[in-house]
């Protein structure tokens, strides 16, 4: 989260109204209200002006050498640590029938749920531009992919564990959907779901695997660059992934030999040359299934003599 604004060239008061007398924020009191210390705000963009930033004042430091800042981040770099923050939160709404503090504090669960649709329009403004800009598919496409999508993965995951866990128990024995409908108290049809939770899931990781390869299209350098041909064909890959490709199509004007493989033809466009982006590409990112939607890793200048190795 970069800092924007910092004492001591601004005072507190400010730093407030650089937030809220230059920017048309709201303020997410119910966040605020449950990890905000004194005196710290937390604002989003209003809904609707399809912009994003989230910003935060808030005490840096520690002792004497603490001082108020105003941070602005992406919406969704936010989550990563209001998710920390506010995990007491996100963990008693998992669980509400086994949370000793709503036992407790009765109406607490209603603070927990203001928390919660305030994180909602956090989330959802991380897709509000990309609604305007392309349509309410669009921006359902990126969030299914985001959210949804790793969530029905990580529930199927946890089905399998489970799986797992009773053919550890019962063995290989033919009446093993019997016996642990009996021992477990569940229906003959419930037994036979859990126990094949494991082969269904592998199955369905499989049968993804084999329609990414026949699916999705592939780039790979048409010349050598020096990197070892998985790596050249991941970084072009990446760099090619949402551009309209013209296979076979040569630059039409001359091209550095250095970057003459990382050379590609747009439709509308035309010639290009990936440009890695420092510290934007990471081996981490690479090892996953795509780049964060709203950052490509790389930028695309026009191939000739404006670009520069």
């Amino acid at each position: 989260m970069p800092t924007i604004h910092r004492e001591p060239d601004f005072g507190y008061d400010d730093l407030v109204d650089l937030v809220e007398g230059q920017l048309r924020v709201v303020e997410l009191p119910a966040v605020n209200a449950e990890i905000g210390g004194p005196g710290e705000r937390l604002w989003m963009i209003e809904p609707g002006l399809g912009l994003t930033d989230v910003f935060r004042l808030w005490r840096k430091g520690r002792g004497d050498r603490a001082y108020w800042v105003v941070d602005r981040d992406h919406p969704w770099d936010a989550l990563v640590w209001l998710r920390e923050a506010l995990s007491g939160v996100l963990d008693r709404l998992t669980r509400p029938g086994s949370s000793y503090v709503y036992a407790l504090e009765p109406g607490r669960e209603e603070r927990d749920l203001a928390v919660l649709a305030e994180l909602e329009a956090v989330r959802l403004s991380g897709v509000e531009g990309l609604r305007q800009s392309l349509g309410l598919r669009a921006a359902l496409k990126v969030l299914d992919r985001e959210v949804v999508i790793p969530a029905q993965a990580e529930l199927a995951r946890a089905g399998a564990l489970r799986s797992r866990l009773l053919h550890e128990h019962y063995g290989a024995r033919p009446d093993v959907v019997e016996w642990a409908a009996a021992e477990l108290g569940w229906d003959a049809d419930k037994a036979r779901k859990v126990l094949a939770a494991r082969g269904d899931y592998r199955t369905w990781v499989r049968e993804g695997a084999v329609h990414a390869r026949t699916t999705l299209q592939v780039h790979r350098p048409p010349g050598d660059t020096g990197l070892p041909a998985q790596l050249a064909a991941t970084l072009m890959t990446a760099a090619c992934r949402d551009e309209d490709i013209v296979p076979g199509r040569a630059s039409p004007v001359p091209i550095p030999d250095g970057l003459a493989p990382w050379c590609v033809y747009i439709r509308g466009v035309g010639a290009c040359v990936a440009v890695a982006v420092e510290d934007v590409y990471t081996a981490t990112a690479a090892r996953g299934n795509t780049w964060p939607w709203r950052r490509s890793p790389w930028s695309w200048k026009p191939a000739g003599p404006c670009v520069r190795a």
